[in-house]
This record gives C-alpha cells, structure tokens and sequence, in this order.
C-alpha cells in the first residue's frame, strides 16, 4: 500500500511538472500582452532598443515546435528548441542594436562572439552569413576579424550557387538570399574579392529568374533547380522579408539591384494592411505578421533614399506604427511568427522571436 502511495505521488508530481512547462510560458504569454500598444512612440522605441540589447548579450532560444500541450517528450528529446537558428537571431539583433548606435553593447557582443578574429563558435550554417554580415559591418577593425570573415566565405564559396542545406543542395529557399548576399557583398567589398561580389549576384539574379512570380513580382519559398519547380507558397511574408533584406542591403551598398527591387516594391504595396502590416501569407487576410512587417518596412525606407517616392515613405512610416502597436509594455515586439518547419509548414504560432526585435528596432531607428 505504502508503495503504491509512493508511485501515486510521484506519478502526480510528473503530471504537474509537465503541466507547469505547459501553464507557465501561456500564463507569461498572455500577461506580457496585458497593455500591449499602449507606449508612446518614444518609451515603445526606447525599452524595444533596451530589450534588443539585453536579448544581444542573452538570446533567448526560439522553439522550433508549435506545441503548447505536454512538450515534455520534446524538451527531453532535443526537439523543442534549437541552437541553430540563434545565429541568425543574432544577427538580426545586432542589426538593430548598431542602427540604434549603441557602442557598449556592440563591444560586448562583439568580445563574446569573437577571440583572436576567429568565432568562438565555427560557422556550421548558411544562416551565419546574416551574423556575419552584422559582425563585419560592426567592427572597427575590419582587418583584425579577417579571418572570422574567411571562414564564412569559404563555408559558401561555390562555382554555382549556395543550398541552405547541403543535404537537399538541389533547393535554393528565399531565406539563403537574405542570408547570404548581404554579406557576400560586404565582404568583397571589405577584402577586395571579386568572386564573392560575383556568387552574391548569381544567387541573387538565379532567384530573381527562377523563384519570383512573372505576375505577381513575390517570391517562392523555394524552387528546385533541375527543373525551375517552385516549392511552399508564393508570398510567405517572412520570405518576402529575406528577399526585401537582400536588396536593401545591397541597394545602400550601391549595387546594382534597383531594376529588381521596384517592381517587387510596387507588388508589396497592394498586400500592406491598412494598419500598416503585412501578414504572414501576404496573398490571404490574416493578422499582422512583425519579422515581415520589420523587413519589408525597412526596405521601403531605403528605397524611399534611392527614389524619393513618397509610396515608399508612407509605407515605411505605417510600419512603423503597426510594430509600435505590437510592442508589449516591456519593450519586446510580439506577432511573429515561429519557425517553419519545413518547406510548405508554416508555423501557427505568434509570439516574441528576437530576430523580429532586432529588425523592428532597426526600422524604428531609421530616418525616413
């Protein structure tokens, strides 16, 4: 008997751990959200820098799961967060952590990241090309993290054109545009390297062929190169966001991109919400969506710098105002949407991710 009241409690004490992992991050959820859009525009663009910085020196681990009930089986497997997506998170962060100008945070991140110009942690993916991008045009001595940069480009270089994932090198995805061209550019710019300045516009000129609608100018989530076959959905907001990076980094580095980011500008123009969103699948209604609104937000408000068309800057200013209306009270920039789990599964979930803080703080900081 007393055994058996043994095992009846202990049973009792797992079923309420595991509720706990489940209650707990929904309780926070929902009272993070209590006022949310309430801030003035100075204290929503002041605490959002605040917590980008925090989130800078401390990122949160994103769940790459869109379970809310008994993710106990997950979080022991290995299965419910991922370390693989943080660099690209970083990324983001220090992008909008150098747009707002904030020196001391940058040195700290930069010393954490980097001993000797060599990562601390070795380039395992395409998505560190983004963090790399942000860490070059971060550091004052470009010469001195050379070979942190080397690494990277090596990790890409390619006669054809770079996979997201090695393992199916037969599929080019939106978001290895976004990821990678920036930094392409920057780095044979930075380093004299004429063949990486030519793999970026191959990657980038490839898709533009291949991966955007000849209607609608919005890109596939990916398409296969043995016979052009797209792949997920035309218009997945965060995918028009790494296609609208791409181009806006390249276009203030003065490449020669214009011809292909108006027409995608023009398409955009008729998917923004009257709040001044974009949602997550830009071609259904939906709820505003931050990552996207962030990004293609920004991309408006440089090229409003390049044309001087004032579509472009009414476009940028009501993104603006939709991702103040999504700042939480303590700073942090809610309605993303979660990681994809695979090419044509799209994550359900709207929450906080830091790749949204850092780059709405970098469209908050901008002058448009």
């Amino acid at each position: 008997m007393t055994v058996a009241l043994i095992m009846l409690a202990l049973f009792a004490l797992f079923v309420c751990a595991a509720a706990a992992l489940d209650v707990v991050p929904a309780v926070r959820n929902w009272a993070g959200r209590i006022g949310i859009g309430s801030l003035s525009p100075e204290q929503a663009e002041k605490k959002m820098q605040a917590t980008a910085e925090k989130w800078l020196l401390k990122t949160p681990s994103v769940p790459v799961s869109d379970q809310t009930r008994f993710t106990l089986p997950e979080r022991i497997q290995g299965t419910y967060k991922s370390k693989n997506i943080q660099a690209w998170q970083q990324g983001a962060l220090l992008l909008g952590v150098l747009q707002s100008g904030d020196t001391e945070a940058i040195h700290a991140f930069l010393k954490n990241t980097l001993e000797n110009g060599q990562w601390k942690q070795s380039v395992q993916s395409a998505d560190f090309a983004l963090l790399a991008y942000a860490v070059l045009l971060a550091s004052p001595d470009k010469a001195a993290i050379r070979p942190a940069m080397d690494e990277m480009y090596r990790f890409l270089q390619t006669d054809g054109t770079v996979p997201y994932n090695r393992r199916i090198a037969d599929i080019r995805f939106v978001d290895t545009v976004g990821m990678i061209c920036p930094f392409l550019w920057l780095y044979a710019e930075t380093y004299d390297c004429p063949d990486a300045k030519a793999l970026c516009m191959r990657q980038i000129r490839e898709y533009a062929a291949y991966g955007v609608h000849d209607k609608l100018c919005l890109p596939v989530h990916c398409f296969r190169t043995a016979n052009g076959a797209p792949l997920g959905i035309y218009g997945w907001g965060r995918g028009c966001g790494w296609y609208a990076l791409a181009l806006s980094e390249l276009l203030s580095m003065d490449a020669d991109v214009l011809e292909l980011a108006v027409p995608f500008a023009d398409a955009l123009l008729l998917y923004q919400q009257e709040n001044g969103a974009w949602s997550r699948q830009l071609l259904c209604e939906g709820g505003g969506e931050s990552s996207a609104t962030a990004m293609l937000g920004f991309f408006m408000a440089v090229l409003y710098s390049r044309t001087q068309s004032e579509n472009y800057k009414r476009s940028a200013e009501k993104a603006k105002a939709f991702l103040r209306s999504a700042t939480r009270t303590n700073g942090a920039v809610d309605y993303a949407q979660g990681d994809t789990k695979g090419i044509g599964f799209y994550s359900a979930k709207l929450s906080v991710m830091p790749a949204a803080q850092g780059f709405a703080l970098r469209l908050t900081e901008v002058t448009v």
